[in-house]
């Protein structure tokens, strides 16, 4: 029988009373409890979860995570959140079938339904709508680590099997821009590519650079499960004594950490520095000739854009980049007569390349390691992964668990990421998207399993106004989201504690297979996503339509296939492995001397990459036949459209950046208590620098405003010199929550940065998220905006709970 938040905490109470007994008869009895050790897996880390007569009362870290995160704690709060979604639940004016009822989502209450009612009206939509105007947008496999119940791939696999498809999301939000530039660079993505062992690092480094890149914040989860086994590297780098330097606006934990060289450069302007390193280190005669002419291709189509002879005709010199990024020419000529001289590693970031023109920040990035010519030399060249998923960890080389096939998806039209909005608004209209032209399928339905569209996509207010404009909006969740309480059908999922999986550990060292045992038996009504579009399935077309869903196999049967498809049946059988939780493999000592391009240095024939040429493409042809305004076929300088050289920091004098948070993987675990340990009068913090907060008379702890024509929202100041003046942090993923939903453009009470953020693109090749590129002003609040502390997210009314 399902467990409610109030069962659990009057079972709690119960037993509390009873242990109060003392030497009672009862007491002298005894009261029986049984006690479960259950071990189970997430993005945040690795756990035995203990759970005393069905209820959930502490996580352990398990003994493969090397420094747990305090993130994992939060789990028993989430499972048994009030937000928790307890019931279907359909829009009240939807189910009455009322007309024009659209612009009402997200203001009016739910009503609660049986399954029947909710599975019926779902059905009902997707014989009406065709597939080619359904847009699923389960984007990504963050909401559950699971290799059978993640969340983007049942909800793919459902469409294909039963719909032959729908339209879907093209590229990612991570990555949109470099994903689409790098494989034709360096014949790969690069920035999920194993990268140069730490051990390698350490021994040989001299100097890293930390291009935008917070290590220690970043490296807390795993798109799998994370093992912090790169925080027992750290001290290691420190005491190799390594020179840090951070090329950053923001100070970040790891800068500190390592007591980098801060190099305060403005938001966007990252290329800008690279290429006049480029320039001066071309002129001095100080790059690596012999590389570029062994290992690269198209220099010489370049060098004139680098020279100023061709393309704005301007020289990139140190000193026409100190007027853009405001570091000195004489820094910069520094930086770049040291990067030469010493073994140098540049770690770039992913937030550059989430900016307008951010196809050239990784672009760039490969020129200049080119130019100091270090790229296949241990602790040289460059790399995009240190930050992310345990990168630089050595790799087993064992085989981990496969996952569950979505098989064909015969809807070929597809949304870029970032565009959906966009798309949604305008159906038909025609874009330019990697060298070809798209058009905009027409959206009738949003179908969403597992994701938050509202919390990761840009410009939340325009979003809003598309999923108004539609016709049906189903989302499946564990809890009252921001987009749950825009939907129109609301199905309540189970979470990660209440289902059975199976999954890996560490992206980068796959040395650790984790069963995922269900903790607890599902709360309320919640049911798994992968049984709720089993219903649909066979409502749709009966038994034949189910068994090509399910593939007429059990939970169990699924994962056990799985795992036999593993290499760990050759350490443990699978009743072992269920029963201990985990299987490990040892990491080969050959693996720990992986260097990153080191067999393309050692022969560049033999093991060419694959781009045009067969070597690192500084020009690139294909690139180039494109023929776009904002996208040529060498790394170029563009000005964004807002940025601190701009005209519209009169109105707007702040650049807005949009970090990843500390305490959360996006938006999960912000309806839980790890929010009280860095939230400011209960709202997202806002970093400010101390000179500007002192001259706008901002003290330290107070609720701002933060504001551009795009929306506002409040926001808690953190006031410090960590940031550098004109800047302003904001971390994503804080749960989008309106003061007043009646407003057109209410004020996000909470500091749900994307209220703030564009759906600009990055430009007409990626057609990325740029939700980097943002200019903004803040306010102190007067006198007569009275704001209390703010400390709960708000759950809709819900007619017959």
């Amino acid at each position: 029988m399902p467990i409610s938040r109030r069962d659990m905490l009057k079972g709690s109470a119960s037993i509390a009373s009873l242990s109060m007994l003392g030497t009672q008869p009862l007491g002298a009895v005894g009261v029986f409890k049984k006690t479960q050790m259950i071990p189970h897996a997430t993005h945040f880390g690795p756990f035995i979860a203990k759970v005393e007569d069905g209820i959930l009362k502490d996580i352990i870290p398990q003994k493969t995570d090397a420094n747990p995160s305090i993130m994992v704690k939060g789990m028993i709060d989430r499972v048994y959140s009030d937000t928790r979604i307890k019931y279907p639940c359909v829009r009240k004016s939807y189910l009455e079938g009322k007309k024009n009822n659209k612009t009402k989502r997200g203001k009016e209450e739910f009503v609660r339904v049986s399954w029947d009612v909710a599975l019926d009206l779902v059905t009902k939509k997707l014989k009406e709508i065709p597939r080619e105007n359904i847009y699923n947008g389960s984007y990504g496999g963050w909401g559950h680590v699971g290799r059978l119940h993640n969340s983007n791939i049942v909800a793919g696999r459902f469409f294909n099997t039963t719909l032959g498809g729908a339209v879907g999301t093209d590229g990612e939000y991570s990555n949109g821009a470099a994903g689409r530039v790098n494989p034709t660079i360096m014949g790969d993505m690069e920035v999920y590519s194993l990268q140069t062992t730490h051990e390698e690092m350490i021994a040989n480094c001299k100097v890293y650079v930390m291009w935008g890149t917070d290590l220690f914040k970043c490296n807390r989860i795993d798109y799998v499960v994370p093992n912090h086994v790169n925080d027992t590297y750290y001290p290691q780098y420190k005491k190799a004594g390594i020179k840090f330097i951070s090329i950053d606006p923001i100070y970040t934990e790891t800068a500190q950490m390592f007591g980098a060289d801060w190099i305060k450069i403005r938001p966007n302007t990252d290329v800008a520095l690279m290429l006049s390193m480029m320039h001066y280190l071309y002129t001095s005669g100080k790059y690596d000739k012999n590389f570029i002419q062994k290992y690269t291709d198209g220099f010489d189509k370049f060098l004139p854009y680098l020279l100023g002879k061709s393309g704005d005709n301007i020289p990139k010199t140190p000193e026409w980049a100190e007027k853009i990024t405001e570091v000195p020419a004489s820094k910069i000529k520094e930086l770049a007569d040291l990067f030469v001289s010493t073994r140098t590693f540049l770690a770039g970031n992913w937030a550059m390349q989430r900016a307008q023109h951010g196809e050239q920040a990784d672009w760039a990035l490969i020129s200049l390691a080119s130019m100091i010519g270090q790229i296949g030399l241990p602790g040289g060249g460059f790399g995009f992964s240190m930050h992310y998923a345990g990168g630089g960890q050595a790799n087993s080389g064992y085989r981990t668990t496969p996952g569950l096939s979505q098989g064909r998806n015969r809807v070929e039209n597809s949304i870029p990421a970032s565009r959906i909005s966009e798309a949604i608004l305008n159906p038909g209209k025609q874009i330019n998207f990697k060298g070809k032209q798209i058009k905009f399928p027409k959206v009738d339905m949003v179908y969403v399993c597992g994701a938050s569209l509202l919390g990761h996509h840009p410009n939340t207010n325009e979003l809003i106004s598309a999923l108004r404009s539609v016709d049906t909006v189903v989302v499946h969740e564990p809890w009252w989201t921001p987009l749950a309480k825009m939907a129109d059908i609301v199905f309540p999922s189970t979470c990660t504690l209440e289902r059975d999986d199976i999954t890996s550990g560490g992206t980068y060292s796959r040395n650790v297979i984790y069963a995922m045992k269900k903790v607890i038996e599902p709360v309320y009504e919640s049911k798994d996503d992968f049984e709720i579009f089993r219903l649909l399935a066979s409502r749709l077309g009966g038994e034949k339509f189910e068994k090509r869903y399910t593939g007429g196999k059990s939970y169990l049967e699924w994962i056990k296939g799985f795992y036999e498809k593993s290499d760990g049946p050759a350490f443990k059988d699978f009743d072992k492995f269920w029963q201990d939780g985990y299987v490990e493999f040892d990491i080969p000592n050959d693996a720990r001397k992986y260097v990153r391009h080191a067999e393309f240095r050692a022969d560049p024939i033999e093991n060419k990459l694959a781009t045009e040429s067969g070597k690192i493409q500084i020009y690139s042809q294909k690139f180039a036949s494109y023929n776009l305004p904002d996208f040529k076929g060498y790394p170029t300088w563009f000005e964004p459209a807002e940025w601190l050289g701009s005209k519209e920091t009169k109105k707007y004098p702040f650049h807005l950046v949009s970090p990843h948070p500390r305490y959360r993987v996006h938006s999960q675990l912000d309806n839980t208590w790890i929010r009280d340990i860095y939230k400011i009068q209960g709202r997202e913090p806002v970093m400010i620098n101390t000179q500007d907060a002192k001259k706008l008379g901002i003290r330290h702890g107070e609720v701002v405003e933060v504001f551009n024509a795009r929306g506002r929202l409040l926001a808690g100041a953190f006031v410090t010199d960590n940031i550098r003046e004109g800047v302003l942090a904001i971390q994503e993923g804080a749960w989008y929550d309106p003061e007043n939903i009646k407003d057109k453009t209410p004020r996000c009470n909470a500091g749900h940065v994307n209220v703030l953020t564009s759906s600009r693109p990055t430009s007409q090749m990626a057609q990325a998220t740029s939700v980097n590129t943002a200019l903004v002003n803040i306010k102190k609040l007067g006198k007569d905006e009275v704001i209390t502390a703010y400390k709960s997210i708000s759950v809709p009314d819900i007619v017959g709970a």
